[in-house]
């Protein structure tokens, strides 16, 4: 049996930094900090990491490895040189390949066969590739297309930087195949299948579902506990070859384009009291009371 996970590189929320080309307000955006496509938004490349709910795809592969030995698992992510820490992660925790379709930022699309409005430009030098959902989803289909066919493909529910949820149910669309979503439990009692799932919906409810293979499964957290790396796959992830492939000839023209990015106003406000302890006292409640905390 043959099992693809497709993991992501994200941002650590913790690591932050400023975008070159703020501005604040104008166009009508509310005194919002904006920030336009070609920006910087961190630091460097160790402030990403592997999307946790990536992680639980992976973990859900690995499991079905232990249950049927004969299973090969490879990891597979779209984007820059900087994924390639996040595949590394993957063979250290027991993926037997990894696969980057490499998308540098400003890649040009193969197949741009859509003139974009004179007015846009292309991303900066140190932009990040902003690639949708659609155009990963399109060029990890065409990669596929000239490949084996797996049985399983895992990936995570969603992205913990775009939130998106979209990449998962497209790729399953554009190879034909079968895809169940936010899947909470999950049983394989054959290689040839079909795979029993159980997907979460809104309210806690849970639908149960039999598969045929192959098929597509977006993995939900709290599926699984993932596990730490073994030492002996962080010695061997240390020296194996990671495969590359140019994503540029497997993008689709593209059918949008991101205008602009606006940071969340903050809604906190905070005061210090001065003066003495009943000075302060006073102040309290005179905020207290003007904002109808208390009744006299």
């Amino acid at each position: 049996m043959k099992i693809l996970v497709c993991i992501k590189q994200i941002p650590a929320p913790a690591e932050t930094g400023d975008i070159p080309g703020r501005t604040s307000g104008g166009n009508g955006a509310g005194g919002r900090e904006e920030y336009r496509p070609g920006g910087s938004w961190f630091a460097d490349d160790r402030c990403y990491h592997l999307n946790p709910y990536d992680e639980h795809a992976l973990e859900e592969a690995l499991r079905l490895r232990e249950q049927f030995p004969e299973t090969t698992i490879d990891a597979l992510s779209v984007g820059p040189d900087r994924c390639r820490r996040v595949l590394r992660r993957a063979l250290e925790l027991g993926a037997d390949r990894a696969i980057q379709l490499r998308a540098e930022p400003g890649i040009k699309r193969g197949r741009d066969i859509k003139k974009l409005p004179d007015d846009s430009k292309p991303p900066s030098p140190g932009a990040p590739p902003a690639l949708t959902p659609y155009e990963t989803s399109a060029a990890i289909a065409a990669y596929l297309a000239n490949q084996p066919a797996y049985d399983l493909i895992f990936t995570g529910v969603m992205a913990e930087d775009g939130m998106a949820g979209q990449t998962g149910q497209l790729l399953a669309e554009l190879l034909g195949i079968p895809c169940a979503t936010a899947v909470v439990s999950e049983r394989l009692p054959s290689p040839r299948g079909p795979v029993y799932v159980e997907r979460e919906e809104d309210g806690g409810d849970r639908t149960a579902y039999e598969i045929d293979l192959p098929a597509l499964l977006t993995i939900q957290s709290g599926i699984n506990r993932p596990r730490y790396p073994a030492l002996s796959h962080v010695l061997r992830a240390r020296t194996q070859e990671i495969i590359t492939v140019d994503a540029a000839p497997l993008l689709p023209a593209p059918r949008e384009r991101t205008v602009h990015i606006y940071r969340r106003e903050s809604s906190a406000d905070c005061r210090f009291l001065t003066g003495t302890l009943p000075e302060q006292a006073r102040q309290f409640l005179d905020f207290c009371r003007k904002r109808g905390f208390l009744s006299s």
